[in-house]
């Protein structure tokens, strides 16, 4: 399969690959196989074979840190503590009325 007969979804990734990322190279060699299997499965149109390369293509990706939409995932511990940073009213605060 050349290069110009790429499926979407390994469209999509080289689009993520773009960017500057610390993915070594024989993890990105797993992506785009993983990608073309989820491609090769949805022309077929076999509902099974899509699920079961879509779900290991998600987790490879999920592995080299990226997301579905190909940004980074939010780290948990991160996102708590902005949320408790975040200026708010306290639970003894009674608004002037």
């Amino acid at each position: 399969m050349s290069a110009d007969k790429r499926g979407r979804v390994e469209k999509a990734l080289e689009r993520d690959l773009m960017n500057p990322t610390d993915i070594p190279p024989a993890e990105k060699a797993a992506l785009r196989a993983q990608a073309r299997a989820v491609d090769v499965a949805e022309r077929l149109a076999d509902v099974d074979a899509v699920t079961k390369a879509n779900a290991v293509y998600l987790e490879l990706r999920k592995a080299a840190g990226l997301t579905a939409d190909g940004t980074q995932p939010v780290d948990a511990f991160e996102q708590l503590l902005r949320e408790l940073a975040r200026p708010g009213a306290g639970a003894g605060d009674i608004p002037n009325t």
